[in-house]
């Protein structure tokens, strides 16, 4: 097994076994996990994030049964048949087979990374002018309000992203927070530690408050958390280029993309 593809199924099965603790106290999220496919099923919240099939691992004689398979578990419950490929699926012609089973690609690839070299965040001060605190059940919707305009997304986005954000919030491992400048919520940020991987995700400012300090204070926060949890991994995600070049410059290092393939 080469190393991008044993850094991929380790850095995944790490995403996947959060989602799996998720789903213990989410209603409705199921996480299907066997040795061919892991199938993460969400009816209430009809995003690809939380309605996909990943980790995809068969044979050439059997790739295209499981490919079928997963299109009729998710037609079965009404939802967009979504595949998201990585390195570490096999066979390594999927791609091929999911266009010609009528699939496109889904968006930009999604870049992986992690930490390391974390002197760079322990070099950095947090800004006097940016407030950022741990928020509780009640704040869920300010955080949500936060998250829609700074990733740009219609006001009906709101429900869905606080709908199982409220379930999870108070558990063990999970930090959502807000920042605010002179009392005003700008920015988001979630940290979520698990089996000694910690995830750092959602950051999002809002665009009157894009500055640095912003970014960088509610990073040094959950930079704080996930070594207090006794992380031995910080993992993180993004599709945006510039993102990935600021996390690089800050010591994180790339490792392998993603790409969802959706049903047409």
């Amino acid at each position: 097994m080469s190393d991008e593809r044993q850094i991929a199924n380790e850095l995944e099965w790490s995403n996947y076994a959060r989602t799996a603790y998720f789903a213990t106290v989410v209603p409705g999220l199921k996480v299907n996990i066997s040795s061919q496919v892991i199938l993460i099923t969400d009816p209430a919240v009809p995003l690809v994030d939380g309605n996909h099939a990943a980790m995809l691992h068969s044979t050439p004689d059997r790739a295209d049964a499981l490919i079928e398979r997963i299109i009729k578990h998710y037609r079965d419950r009404g939802l967009r048949p979504t595949i998201v490929l990585s390195p570490g699926c096999t066979p390594e012609d999927l791609a091929q087979r999911l266009v010609a089973h009528g699939f496109a690609p889904y968006g930009d690839p999604e870049v992986w990374l992690t930490l390391g070299r974390p002197f760079y965040i322990e070099a950095l001060r947090p800004s006097q002018h940016v407030a950022v605190h741990e928020i509780g059940s009640e704040e869920i919707p300010q955080f949500c309000r936060v998250m829609a305009i700074a990733y740009e997304m219609p006001e009906d986005s709101i429900p869905i992203l606080a709908r199982n954000l409220q379930y999870i919030n108070n558990l063990p491992g999970i930090h959502n927070y807000l920042a605010y400048v002179n009392d005003e919520p700008v920015g988001c940020m979630s940290m979520f530690s698990y089996m000694g991987y910690g995830a750092l995700g959602g950051g999002g400012v809002i665009p009157s408050a894009r500055r640095a300090d912003v970014a960088f204070t509610l990073t040094i926060r959950g930079y704080q958390d996930w070594k207090k949890d006794g992380n031995k991994v910080m993992v993180i995600q993004t599709v945006m280029p510039k993102m990935e070049r600021m996390l690089r410059i800050g010591g994180y290092q790339r490792h392998f993309t993603r790409i969802y393939y959706v049903l047409r």
